[in-house]
């Protein structure tokens, strides 16, 4: 028994509810909140939402929500009743905090990441990425263009176009322990250069950025790329439900989210009075 769980391979899961220094909150006025993870959304504030898909999938240890101090009372109050939860620092970007849970983590600790503002993330989404990401150092999970916009026919995403590949990101991140921190560090290092377009370029490699800007970069060709920069073999999973794609940046993605999640509450009421009569 004890060898057994010595051998066991722990997975723990973030969610990022900070807010970066220079970061209009588009919401506190409208929707009256102090941060968006405490937007509500088919009836529940968002953050419960994430953190309930997270708890339901059965994959992970242990849950860290990476939140400033003044408003983790108010995440209390919108998890009351959930367990397996905790709270832990939010530095002063997305990558800062990730990279500092990444370099805690041991070779037999796995580090999910996702946002307390992806609002449709359901336990069979984790599941379908974890599945797919189970023998890679780090994957980012990701929807095509023509599933999301056969799913969601007018509505505005942004999208990433590689030769043969376009996709939306779908804010779901997979670190396997320390074999992830040679990306930690590399996204590090572009955090600092965000606002200077050229020395991201070095950073990322002048020749990969050309082949990205002219449209020549391929999925494989940018996986081989970022591993040959970082030591990390890091992939791209498409997942197969487009509302992975959707979080909530604008007041236009929570009428989205608000509007799917309505469809469903009609169409569970609907087949509960069909079973009723």
């Amino acid at each position: 028994m004890k060898r057994n769980e010595e051998n066991r391979f722990e997975r723990i899961a973030l969610v990022l509810a900070g807010r970066r220094k220079d970061e209009a909150d588009l919401f506190a006025e409208t929707e009256n909140v102090s941060h968006k993870a405490l937007l509500e959304a088919g009836g529940e504030p968002l953050i419960r939402r994430v953190t309930n898909a997270l708890t339901h999938s059965g994959r992970f240890s242990r849950i860290d929500i990476a939140a400033p101090e003044e408003i983790r009372a108010e995440i209390t109050i919108a998890l009351a009743g959930l367990s397996g939860w905790t709270f832990s620092d939010a530095l002063g970007s997305p990558a800062a905090t990730v990279c500092a849970a990444i370099e805690k983590l041991t070779e037999r600790q796995g580090l999910v990441v996702t946002t307390s503002d992806h609002a449709l993330l359901q336990a069979e989404i984790i599941g379908e990425f974890l599945d797919a990401a189970a023998n890679c150092d780090a994957a980012a999970a990701c929807v095509e263009k023509a599933r999301y916009q056969a799913r969601f026919p007018g509505s505005r995403r942004t999208f990433i176009h590689l030769r043969g590949f376009q996709f939306s990101g779908a804010n779901l991140f997979w670190f396997h322990g320390a074999r992830a921190r040679g990306l930690a560090d590399f996204w590090r290092r572009l955090e600092t250069k965000r606002k200077n377009p050229a020395e991201m370029a070095r950073e990322i490699g002048l020749s990969t950025a050309l082949a990205y800007a002219l449209r020549l970069m391929t999925k494989s060709g940018l996986e081989k790329a970022i591993e040959k920069r970082t030591g990390v073999a890091a992939k791209l999973i498409a997942l197969t439900n487009a509302e992975a794609a959707i979080d909530v940046d604008k007041p236009e993605d929570l009428t989205l989210v608000r509007s799917i999640l309505d469809e469903k509450a009609i169409t569970a009421a609907r087949e509960k009075n069909r079973e009723a009569n």
